[in-house]
């Protein structure tokens, strides 16, 4: 079991340095030139990935799903 949660978090920490990697190039989505109704665009401030939202969110997320995961997993520091 040991050896499956280590492989898990290398593959898991391998997969969120190409995020971070792909995010360095992705284009940005400037939410104020969106119309009315539009879901909005945040970055995660762990990978730099796209995190959209409906216009109506409450909090702003932080993470994105797969780092959140990372997080809850305690693999992020």
């Amino acid at each position: 079991m040991a050896l499956a949660t280590t492989q898990g978090k290398d593959f898991a920490l391998r997969a969120l340095a190409e995020r971070r990697e792909w995010s360095k190039t992705r284009e940005r989505i400037d939410n104020g030139r969106g119309y009315a109704g539009d879901p909005m665009h945040f970055d995660c401030i762990t990978c730099g990935g796209d995190i959209v939202v409906p216009e109506n969110y409450i909090n702003r997320p932080k993470l994105c799903r797969e780092c959140t995961a990372l997080k809850d997993a305690g693999w992020l520091e």
